[in-house]
């Protein structure tokens, strides 16, 4: 199964992106293909230089652990980065910038499509 994830909503202020993470770890350990599209301010949850307090609530880690460990696909909106001003040499290892096209293209082909916004 392909599931896609967006996120909207800023990685620190609510729980939408740990809950993200999750559902996509358990996707992926049961074999489905998974992807999270990072939108507004959710692109902050790419951003490799986050230094958040508490180690277990470290996003960037997190996702970049399930790119790497897992597979998982994460592409951000890129006119999102650009205005919040978050260069494409700090995202995390393994995401990517994208765009619209590219979220519809996922919507389309995804069995499963989940959406985190305020």
């Amino acid at each position: 199964m392909k599931i896609a994830i967006q996120v909207m909503t800023p990685p620190y202020s609510y729980q939408d992106m740990d809950s993200a993470i999750k559902i996509a770890e358990s996707a992926l350990n049961k074999g489905h293909e998974v992807a999270i599209f990072l939108f507004a301010d959710a692109v902050n949850a790419a951003n490799s230089r986050v230094k958040p307090i508490r180690v277990d609530r470290n996003i960037p880690k997190k996702l970049e652990g399930l790119i790497k460990e897992k597979g998982l696909r994460v592409d951000i909106c890129g006119l999102c980065m650009e205005y919040r001003g978050l260069a494409e040499e700090a995202l995390i290892e393994g995401a990517r910038p994208s765009g619209l096209p590219e979220l519809a293209k996922l919507i389309a082909e995804s069995d499963r499509f989940l959406s985190f916004s305020a």
